[in-house]
């Protein structure tokens, strides 16, 4: 790691990236800064070069002794603001602290908080104090994948910078196959919908397939994608720390298929076009459907039932006259 001039070019060659650059080489970048996106390991590559820039470091900038960490802890994957008097490691009040002291090297002190909007409330208000009234040499950087689950007054007060992700679940066998057998899915039941209603048995059956095979794609996807965060971890890391970080990684991995998956109920709409009248009611009621349930899994309904829900109500809706 050495900084944003050795991200790849793929990366340095995005506009967020760019403006990032010029700031930092001009002085002018603001104390907090939210990083938002779909795809959190691109969120933490930034952010890390980021942080390597600013404090001057050719290694991993986490190893730094002016940059600092805070990270959803526990199963229920919260940034905790902790007990006072106690400064636990990990938790809103050590980190704050932290920032108060004097630098170690003399030059900046970076933190990096890791999906932001985890944060309780207790912790949140702890933090818009630091933002309003931040330590000098501070610069404060917020990683979201759902930044509108932060407090207004906290993303308010942060320059916010959007990094598109990877356009679909790279290196994962069989994705765009599943895709096309979905869309096939959708051309059975739209095209005779009175079949399917009369004998149900065939389009039940494709839809639980087509659900147990989401899941292992899924599965194989998160595993992909854990196996090559884990490569650059920081050896600090706690055990609770590293399994919050491995199902926030399967969450955005997750979402990641949902928003493919929208895409090729689209399309799915459009193919059907070119023969019957455009389906224009149920691509709307399946969109709608997909987006409840994404609102569900992010308040951990299970996978296999929010899964379940979205075929059995796309069932229904493409076979309704």
């Amino acid at each position: 790691m050495a900084g944003l001039s050795s991200l790849p070019s793929e990366l340095r060659a995005l506009r967020p990236v760019e403006a990032l650059e010029r700031n930092v080489e001009r002085g002018r970048l603001a104390h907090a800064i939210l990083l938002k996106g779909e795809d959190l390991p691109r969120l933490d590559h930034v952010a890390r070069a980021l942080a390597a820039s600013l404090l001057h470091c050719d290694g991993d900038p986490l190893l730094h002794p002016d940059c600092f960490t805070l990270r959803p802890a526990k199963k229920s994957r919260s940034i905790a603001v902790g007990k006072r008097g106690q400064e636990e490691d990990n938790t809103m009040r050590r980190l704050l602290l932290d920032l108060q002291q004097t630098s170690n090297r003399g030059g900046y002190k970076v933190a990096l908080v890791y999906e932001a909007d985890r944060m309780n409330a207790a912790a949140a208000n702890a933090f818009l104090k630091t933002l309003e009234e931040p330590p000098q040499q501070t610069i404060l950087l917020l990683l979201s994948t759902r930044p509108y689950d932060l407090m207004e007054t906290i993303r308010s007060r942060c320059f916010q910078f959007r990094l598109p992700s990877r356009t679909g679940p790279s290196g994962v066998e069989g994705w765009s196959t599943y895709l096309e057998e979905y869309r096939r899915w959708i051309h059975f039941l739209r095209r005779d919908p009175e079949t399917a209603r009369k004998a149900p048995g065939k389009a039940v059956l494709m839809a639980y397939g087509l659900i147990a095979r989401f899941l292992e794609i899924l599965a194989a996807a998160a595993d992909t994608a854990w196996r090559e965060q884990k490569e650059n971890l920081p050896e600090h890391l706690s055990d609770e720390e590293k399994d919050a970080l491995q199902v926030g990684l399967q969450k955005g991995v997750r979402d990641k298929l949902l928003i493919d998956l929208e895409e090729a109920t689209r399309i799915a709409a459009i193919e059907l076009s070119h023969e019957i009248p455009f389906p224009s009611l149920q691509l709307t009621r399946a969109i709608q459907s997909l987006e409840s349930i994404t609102g569900l899994l992010a308040l951990n309904m299970r996978d296999e039932s929010a899964l379940e829900s979205f075929f059995l109500q796309s069932l229904r809706i493409w076979t309704q006259g």
